[in-house]
């Protein structure tokens, strides 16, 4: 009878006998959770230094102490343009001579006359000094690039730098126009009454309606032999049109049905839109800059948006300058980036506890931080799962909530750095000694003192102690033929849960009949399991485990291991009490 210790069997002595042994399997219980206690549930990540391949604009130093410390790698836009989001930049780093093609090589220079000046440029090595009457540049625009389409525009911000000598009427600091259609049609950004003038001529749509003209002309006037830095931006989202000067909103009209945000965005393009609603190309002009123009050009450049892509920029961007009143006023060429890898942690569920990094931050300059986890593996540059911003020192990130209602927890984690400049471009923050404080959430203890306390020909009943670990939800019951391979898992008896709820006492006592068992089989979704009916005279193995209340029904849940294991043989007849 060598599965006698495991089996229902009647213990000379009675009660005496088997408080005895009661005694003897606590202690060794007890003994075994001392000598394996359970791992500690807190730890601190000191996140290493990232790789080259996740820095963009960003490179890495060494501090006073030897410090691993980022900062930001270059300031001017020939350097700092993502290419996926970069139609053209023009940095006037070079002589004109030598300007062939713009920074991103996406343009050809049809003409190239200026005077190339060292030492005085807003950025980088040197600009472009206009003052001539043949002095200019001329752009080859080309089909496919942002200049040379004539779908949606979608997003798009143009911005250069300008110190003007003369403030001329008529000064053309960039120009995009064609006369093909029968209209002037494009853009335009010149000087007029000592303001910057942007006009966007026959480029936005009206639904059912012919394009109409928007011109920006109001605003601060110029301050002659002073850099001032320009953009003009419009979000294709909230259909926002803004012309800024030197960080500030100089005007600001809403592109739309109802002129406020987001009501009937009109759709911007160059192209001309046929009777069916077809846009097609008429003209591609090409485009210009410095004619008429007397004084310094600086890191020209446009930047746009994938349409795909709007809703998340857009949204980051409201989330990062707070109101939709400040979108674009930090220049998009003075960040750098540092994303981390991707991380993993002890376990599903782990816990952000909190969040830190050291800073050292020049005047005007700031740093940002982004950070996601989940418990489902992703990549680096994956679209999924979201990114949260996060503050320093921030605590308690696992209680924040992601769109699907779930908390922010999860066994992969990763971070995401922003490291923005002084709006002049001088000036770079540093950032260093990023941590992350996490706690793990622990499977819950296994069952103790499980014994089969009756069993009939088709029947059986366990007890065991109940779980009283905080975060309990309920107990599987792993059954099968075998020592140590189970064919079946019972979790529900009658459709509920087997739970603390059905404990009399501090014992839970299950009845398990063929019936449970059949009613269990549909929850092996994978049908690895045989789930054996319960027949007299078969030896059957038993375990019990507990788990908690994370993500149930998942592969995700914390599971305790399993009981110590019991026997038993179910078979007919009745027992003598």
């Amino acid at each position: 009878m060598a599965e006698t210790p495991l089996s229902i069997v009647t213990i000379p002595g009675g009660n005496d006998m088997r408080k005895m042994i009661a005694r003897l399997a606590l202690l060794l219980v007890l003994s075994a959770a001392i000598l394996s206690p359970r791992p500690d549930a807190s730890g601190t990540m000191v996140f290493p230094a990232a790789g080259k391949k996740n820095l963009f604009n960003a490179v890495i130093q060494s501090g006073a102490n030897g410090e691993k410390v980022y900062t930001i790698k270059d300031l001017s836009y020939r350097k700092t343009s993502d290419p996926l989001v970069t139609d053209i930049v023009l940095s006037f780093n070079t002589p004109s001579s030598r300007l062939a093609r713009d920074d991103t090589r996406h343009y050809r220079i049809a003409r190239s006359d200026y005077d190339f000046v060292t030492g005085k440029g807003s950025l980088g090595k040197g600009c472009a000094q206009f003052y001539k009457k043949e002095h200019g540049v001329s752009i080859q625009t080309v089909r496919g690039a942002w200049l040379g389409t004539c779908g949606d525009l979608g997003s798009f911000t143009i911005e250069f730098r300008c110190m003007p000598y003369e403030l001329r009427d008529g000064s053309v600091l960039f120009s995009r126009v064609g006369y093909f259609s029968g209209t002037k049609r494009g853009i335009e950004i010149t000087i007029m009454n000592g303001r910057i003038v942007a006009g966007l001529y026959g480029i936005f749509d009206r639904p059912a309606r012919k394009k109409y003209d928007v011109v920006l002309k109001r605003g601060r006037l110029l301050t002659k032999m002073k850099w001032h830095h320009f953009s003009l931006s419009f979000d294709r989202i909230s259909g926002k049109l803004a012309k800024l000067i030197d960080g500030e909103e100089d005007e600001v009209i809403y592109v739309t049905e109802s002129g406020e945000a987001f009501n009937g965005v009109y759709a911007p393009s160059f192209g001309y839109r046929e009777a069916d609603g077809t846009l097609r190309c008429l003209d591609s002009p090409g485009a210009s800059m410095g004619k008429n123009y007397a004084g310094l050009l600086d890191e020209f450049r446009i930047s746009y948006r994938h349409f795909e892509d709007l809703e998340k920029i857009t949204e980051l961007a409201y989330r990062n300058y707070h109101a939709a009143g400040r979108i674009g006023r930090i220049p998009y060429n003075v960040e750098g980036v540092v994303t981390s890898p991707v991380y993993s942690l002890p376990g599903t569920g782990t816990m952000a506890q909190e969040f830190r990094w050291k800073e050292i931050l020049e005047p005007d300059t700031f740093i940002w931080m982004e950070f996601r986890i989940s418990d489902s593996r992703f990549k680096e540059n994956d679209t999924a799962p979201d990114w949260y911003r996060i503050a320093n020192n921030q605590k308690k990130i696992f209680l924040m909530k992601n769109s699907d209602g779930s908390y922010l927890r999860g066994k992969y984690c990763q971070w995401r750095a922003h490291l923005v400049a002084s709006p002049d471009g001088k000036l770079a923050p540093r950032l260093s000694g990023i941590e992350m404080d996490y706690r793990l959430d622990l499977p819950p203890a296994p069952p103790q003192f499980l014994e089969a306390t009756a069993a009939g020909s088709r029947s059986i009943v366990l007890t065991w102690k109940k779980n009283v670990d905080h975060d309990i939800l309920g107990y599987r019951i792993y059954y099968g033929t075998y020592p140590g391979r189970y064919d079946g898992v019972l979790s529900t008896i009658n459709g509920v849960r087997i739970t603390n709820a059905t404990a009399s006492g501090t014992s839970i006592s299950v009845t398990i009949t063929n019936d449970i068992i059949d009613e269990n089989r549909p929850h092996d979704r994978k049908e690895k399991l045989s789930f054996p009916f319960l027949q007299s005279t078969v030896l059957y193995y038993f375990a019990v485990a507990a788990y908690d209340s994370y993500k149930p029904d998942t592969d995700y849940n914390h599971e305790s291991d399993l009981s110590a294991p019991v026997t038993v043989r179910p078979f007919e007849g009745t027992e003598i009490r």
